[in-house]
C-alpha cells in the first residue's frame, strides 16, 4: 500500500464552478491533478462567491463549499483576521474569532491556492485590487501559506496597486506567472524569488466523456454542424469596456455574424461565463448573447444555446469549430488546447502573453480599436494565415501543455514540504494522521441505505444490511453470519445465525450493545455449505482472523469480513437495568432494538403480541454504557476501535454537523480493493448513497471513544489531569457495577445520566 504522510486540506479561493467557466476549468484542472497526486488524502475547501450555485454544480464529494462572498470576506473576515494575528497568543480570543466560517476554514487548511485569473492589474482599479489583496491577506494573517495558480499580474504603474502588490506578493510561497509579460511586470517591481513561469492551468483540464457524447449526439442530429462553423465567444466584460468608450459592441458583433454568414460560415455563439438564474451581468454573458441573437435578421445560420454549460461541454463545442473569434480568455484557452485557430478581441496583456507561447501574439486585437472594418480586415488576414497558425499550434502545443502541468508540480512540492511538518497547533488527537487510529485503508466513505425500510430499523444509516442484501442478490455470498437480540424465557440474550435470505438479513438489522462470544458458534460457519460474509465486533473479528489463518478451508468460505466500530463490550445487565428503570418488562418480549430513529434515537422492545414499547436510549442505555458500568475489563485498554482485521468496517458519525442532516448516515473504513468493489457495486446498483469523508472527520466522529482508548487508558505515558480522572472514574464504575450491582440499581437514573455527561466532558479536552 502507498505510504501516507497525513490528510491534506487545500483551500481554493477566487474561483467557482458557477459563472465564469474559465474559473471552473482551472478548478477542474487543479483539483483533478491534486487528486491524482494525493488520492484519498485530499480534501478541498472551495471559498465560493456563489455558494448556493456551487453546491449544486460541484462534481466532487471531497470538495466542501465555504461561503466567502466579497462582503463577508472584506467586512467581516478581514478585520477578524487582523485581530486573530494581534491576539494569536490569547487562546480564548483566538478560538472566538475562529467561530467565523472563513477564518475557521483557513485555520483548518494546509495551503491556500489563489486561482484568480488576473490580479493586481492597474486597469482593474481600486476596488478589485484591494479585493485581490484581501483574498491573500486573510489566510496569511491566520497563519496559512498561500500560492498563486497561474495568472496574469501587472502592470504596476498605479501607486495603490503597486503598494498592495509589493506588500503581499513577496509573502506568498509561490507565484505562477502565466506568461512572460506577467513575469517581466513582477520583475520590474523586484519580485522574482518566489516566481516561476507556468502556462494557464486550464490547459490541462481533462475532457469529460459524458459531455463528449452529449455534444457529439447534438451535433450529429443538427445539419448546421455539417458545414464550416465559426465559434464566437461573446463577453459582458468587453461589452462594458466598449460601452464606456462609446463603441457599440452588440451591433458590431451582430454585423460580424452577418458577415460570416455571407462568407458561408455557420456561427456558434458561446457564453463562456453564465449564471442561468441571474439577471446580473457580472460573470454572465447570457444577456448580451440574447441581445445579439435577437437582433439578427437570419437566425437559421446561427446557434445560440441559452444555457449554463460546464467548462468541459464548452470546450467540446469549440473543438467542432473551424475557427474561434473570442472575447473571453478561457474560450481562447479551450481553442488553443484543441488546436483550433483563434482570433482575439481582448482587453489585457493576459491574452497576448498566452498567444505568444504559440507564436501567435499578432492575432490579438485590443477592444479599444474595435470596429466592423478593422474586425473584417483582421479576420480576412486570419483566414489567409490558417495554415501558418495551425503549424504553430502543432509546434508549440506539447511544451505549453507541459508548462501548464508544472502548476501542480510546483504547488505539489510546496505541499509535500508542508505535510512533512508537524501540526502547527497541538491537538487532542492527531487528526492529520487518521491511520494511527483507523488502521490501513484505501477509502473512507459515509452514506446510507437508499431503502427507507432498512433505515427505519437501523441504528444509523443501514449500510451493513443494504450491502449484505445486495451481495446476496448478486450471488456473491450464499449467506451472512449475523447477530441480533433475543429473549428466551423472558431473559435478554442474543441469536446468531447465518442468514440466507434478504428478510433474514434485515431481521438482524441494528447494533447490539452487549458482549457476545460469537466464536463459540464457529460451527455455524463450519457447517454452512456456501460462501458467507461475517459481521463482528473488533475482538471477535481478530479472533476469527486467527482461526481462518489456521484453517484454509474456512478462509475459503469467507468472502467478506464486515467489522463494527466498538468502544467496549458490556454485560447484558447494562441493558436490563435500563429497562427496569424505564419500567419496561421483559415478559413476553421478542426483540430489543438498542437504537432506532434519528441521531441517538430511542430504544424499543417488541413483544410477541405485536406491541412495542420505547424508552430513552440516551438517558438510560447510553448513560450506563458511556459511564463504563458493566464494561468488560479487557475492553478498557483495547485500541482496536475500528475493527482493523475486517475488510470493511462500519459505525456512527457523531459530528455536530451531521445532526442537522435529515437522514442519519453511517461511515465506513474500506481496507482493500475487494471490499471497495463490493461497496461500489452497491452504490452503482442504487442500493447505497455514498460520498467521501475525510480522515480527519472520521477521527473527529469517534473523538471521545478514541481519547479514552489512546489518552486515558495509556497509563504508561504522561496524561492530562482530566484524562486521569476520566479513566479513574471509569475503572471504579466498572468494578462497582460488577461487584455491587444491587447498590447501583438504587442510584437514580437521572444521576447516572449527568454523571455520564461529566465523564464525557472530561474526555472533550
Amino acid at each position: 500500500m502507498e505510504e501516507r504522510m497525513r490528510d491534506l486540506v487545500v483551500a481554493i479561493t477566487a474561483a467557482s464552478y458557477s459563472g465564469n467557466k474559465g474559473a471552473a476549468a482551472m478548478l477542474q484542472s487543479s483539483i483533478s491533478q491534486l487528486q491524482e497526486r494525493y488520492g484519498e488524502r485530499l480534501n478541498v475547501h472551495l471559498m465560493s462567491v456563489y455558494p448556493g450555485e456551487d453546491k449544486k454544480q460541484v462534481p466532487y464529494d471531497f470538495v466542501k463549499i465555504i461561503p466567502a462572498k466579497p462582503e463577508q470576506l472584506v467586512f467581516f473576515a478581514f478585520p477578524m483576521a487582523i485581530l486573530h494575528r494581534m491576539f494569536r497568543w490569547c487562546g480564548p480570543v483566538r478560538k472566538l474569532l475562529e467561530k467565523n466560517k472563513i477564518i475557521k476554514a483557513y485555520r483548518n487548511t494546509d495551503l491556500v491556492i489563489d486561482e484568480a485569473g488576473i490580479s493586481f492589474v492597474d486597469s482593474r482599479g481600486f476596488v478589485m485590487n484591494t479585493y485581490a489583496f484581501i483574498c491573500a491577506a486573510v489566510p496569511l494573517l491566520v497563519g496559512t501559506p498561500v500560492v498563486k495558480y497561474s495568472q496574469a499580474m501587472g502592470t504596476f504603474h498605479n501607486p495603490w496597486n503597486r503598494f498592495l502588490a509589493k506588500r503581499i506578493l513577496p509573502k506568498l510561497k509561490l507565484i505562477c506567472a502565466r506568461g512572460q509579460g506577467t513575469y517581466d511586470n513582477l520583475k520590474e517591481i523586484g519580485i522574482t524569488e518566489n516566481v516561476t513561469l507556468c502556462a494557464d492551468g486550464a490547459f490541462t483540464m481533462k475532457d469529460d466523456q459524458a459531455w463528449q457524447e452529449k455534444v457529439r449526439e447534438r451535433c450529429e442530429n443538427d445539419s448546421f454542424f455539417q458545414k464550416d462553423v465559426v465559434g464566437l465567444s461573446i463577453s459582458s466584460v468587453v461589452l462594458k469596456k466598449c460601452t464606456k468608450m462609446g463603441i457599440d459592441y452588440q451591433k458590431i458583433m451582430a454585423d460580424f455574424i452577418g458577415y460570416l454568414n455571407q462568407k458561408g460560415y455557420g456561427v456558434l455563439m458561446i457564453a463562456n461565463a453564465a449564471r442561468i438564474h441571474s439577471e446580473k451581468p457580472r460573470n454572465n454573458d447570457l444577456m448580451i448573447g440574447d441581445a445579439i441573437f435577437g437582433s439578427l435578421s437570419d437566425q437559421t445560420k446561427v446557434r445560440w444555446y441559452h444555457e449554463e454549460m460546464d467548462a468541459e461541454e464548452i470546450r467540446e463545442y469549440i473543438s467542432r469549430c473551424k475557427y474561434l473569434v473570442a472575447s473571453r480568455f478561457h474560450a481562447m484557452i479551450g481553442a488553443l488546447e484543441k488546436k483550433v485557430p483563434v482570433l482575439l478581441i481582448g482587453w489585457s496583456h493576459k491574452y497576448q502573453e498566452v498567444l505568444d507561447m504559440f507564436e501567435l501574439g499578432q492575432y490579438a486585437a485590443d477592444f479599444s480599436n474595435l470596429n466592423m472594418d478593422s474586425l473584417k480586415e483582421s479576420f480576412e488576414k486570419f483566414e489567409q494565415d490558417e495554415d501558418i497558425i495551425r503549424k504553430k499550434l502543432e509546434k508549440n502545443h506539447l511544451q505549453v501543455m507541459e508548462s501548464s502541468r508544472r502548476n501542480i508540480q510546483y504547488i505539489g512540492e510546496v505541499i509535500d514540504e508542508i505535510l512533512k511538518q508537524p501540526c502547527r497547533t497541538p491537538k487532542l488527537l492527531d487528526y492529520n494522521n487518521p491511520e494511527y487510529y483507523v488502521g490501513e485503508y484505501i477509502a473512507l466513505r459515509k452514506g446510507y441505505a437508499k431503502d427507507q425500510r432498512i433505515r427505519d430499523y437501523a441504528a444509523s444509516g443501514g449500510m451493513v444490511t443494504a450491502l449484505l442484501c445486495n451481495m446476496l442478490k448478486h450471488g456473491d455470498i450464499d449467506g451472512a453470519w449475523v447477530t441480533r437480540t433475543d429473549f428466551v424465557n423472558d431473559e435478554l440474550t442474543y441469536k446468531t445465525y447465518i442468514a440466507t435470505t434478504e428478510q433474514e438479513i434485515r431481521e438482524a438489522s441494528s447494533s447490539v450493545y452487549m458482549s457476545i462470544p460469537l466464536l463459540k458458534h464457529i460451527d455455524l460457519l463450519e457447517q454452512f455449505p456456501g460462501k458467507a460474509a461475517v459481521v463482528m465486533t473488533p475482538c471477535m473479528m481478530h479472533g476469527l482472523e486467527r482461526i481462518l489463518e489456521k484453517r484454509p478451508e474456512l478462509k475459503e468460505k469467507v468472502v467478506l469480513k464486515l467489522g463494527l466500530y466498538c468502544s467496549g463490550g458490556h454485560d447484558p445487565r447494562a441493558t436490563t437495568l435500563s429497562m427496569e428503570k424505564a419500567g419496561i418488562s421483559p415478559k413476553g418480549a421478542k426483540r430489543l432494538y438498542y437504537r432506532r430513529g434519528h441521531w441517538r434515537g430511542m430504544s424499543s422492545v417488541l413483544y410477541h403480541t405485536g406491541e412495542e414499547k420505547t424508552f430513552s436510549y440516551t438517558k438510560l442505555v447510553c448513560a450506563y454504557k458511556n459511564a463504563y458500568f458493566f464494561e468488560k475489563a479487557s475492553c478498557m485498554g483495547c485500541h482496536d476501535h475500528f475493527a482493523g482485521s475486517a475488510d470493511i468496517s462500519f459505525g456512527d458519525i457523531w459530528l455536530k454537523e451531521m445532526k442537522k442532516v435529515s437522514i442519519k448516515h453511517t461511515s465506513c473504513v474500506i481496507r482493500n480493493q475487494k471490499a471497495l468493489d463490493y461497496f461500489n457495486q452497491s452504490v452503482a446498483d442504487g442500493v447505497l448513497e455514498a460520498s467521501h469523508i475525510s480522515g480527519k472527520d472520521m477521527v473527529r466522529s469517534q473523538k471521545r471513544a478514541l481519547v479514552f482508548k489512546y489518552r486515558c487508558a495509556d497509563t504508561s505515558g504522561k496524561r492530562k489531569w482530566n484524562h486521569k480522572l476520566a479513566y479513574f472514574l471509569a475503572e471504579k464504575n466498572r468494578k462497582f457495577s460488577m461487584e455491587r450491582p444491587k447498590k447501583l440499581e438504587k442510584i437514580p437514573s437521572w444521576f447516572i445520566y449527568y454523571y455520564m455527561c461529566f465523564i464525557r466532558v472530561l474526555l472533550s479536552f
